[in-house]
């Protein structure tokens, strides 16, 4: 597939990630013709309504191990997709290192989590526990039983705020490169800490070292490829 050329213009103060998310949110779903097939694997990160695991089965029929901290969500995700054998469900999310927290979902019918946002005292009967492993040991472990070459075909991050913990975490142990695929969609709007921003800019310096654009729609969605791992 013909790479993208990166979107690199300005926001304006007033610019919303709704201005620009929605009409490249399908994006990342189509863009791996050639790159994904059914025996490729694919880790997602946010499981969420199981809107990307539909499409990544009806575009590729690959493999899922997916990730989605929201136990109620997991189990409904899990009752969704029980008769498709390719797909797991596990009842986490990923970060930088293991751990348990209280979080308020958010988001549409409240499925949506964002590890970074305080709680809210006046939405404390909807907050719920959740759980975080360890990225770099559960990559570790899924290169060693899941993969024949330590390969693993695409890493999809949708998961509000996750990607600056999980790339970086990534990337400081050397293992991007064994992904062929990333593609993750930013949200720095959710997170109020200024530093993302030299986060987000890291990553890019950092990923541009092992793989090349596939996709780049900057600080909304994008996609990478392994250089040199174009072709199945």
């Amino acid at each position: 597939m013909a790479k993208k050329s990166k979107e690199t213009a300005s926001k304006s103060d007033n610019w919303s990630i709704e201005d620009d998310f929605w009409p490249v949110e399908g994006l990342h779903h189509i863009a791996h013709k050639g790159l994904l097939n059914s025996s490729s694997l694919i880790i997602e990160v946010g499981g969420n309504r199981g809107h990307d695991t539909v499409k990544f089965i009806e575009h590729y029929d690959p493999w899922i191990i997916s990730y989605e901290p929201l136990v109620s969500r997991a189990k409904s995700l899990t009752e969704q997709f029980k008769t498709n054998s390719k797909v797991k469900i596990h009842p986490y999310g990923l970060g930088s290192y293991a751990r348990k927290f209280l979080i308020d979902p958010n988001d549409y019918n409240n499925v949506g989590t964002n590890f970074f946002q305080k709680l809210s005292s006046k939405n404390s009967s909807q907050t719920v526990q959740v759980e975080l492993l360890d990225i770099v040991k559960v990559i570790q472990d899924i290169r060693r039983t899941k993969t024949k070459n330590g390969i693993i075909d695409m890493l999809s991050l949708n998961c509000k705020g996750c990607e600056f913990e999980i790339l970086p975490a990534l990337i400081l142990n050397n293992m991007t490169q064994y992904f062929r695929t990333i593609q993750f969609s930013t949200h720095l709007g959710l997170i109020l800490d200024a530093s993302v921003s030299c986060i987000y800019c890291q990553i890019e310096v950092a990923l541009d070292k092992t793989h090349e654009t596939l996709y780049h729609y900057t600080k909304i969605w994008e996609g990478w490829v392994l250089k040199n791992k174009t072709e199945n």
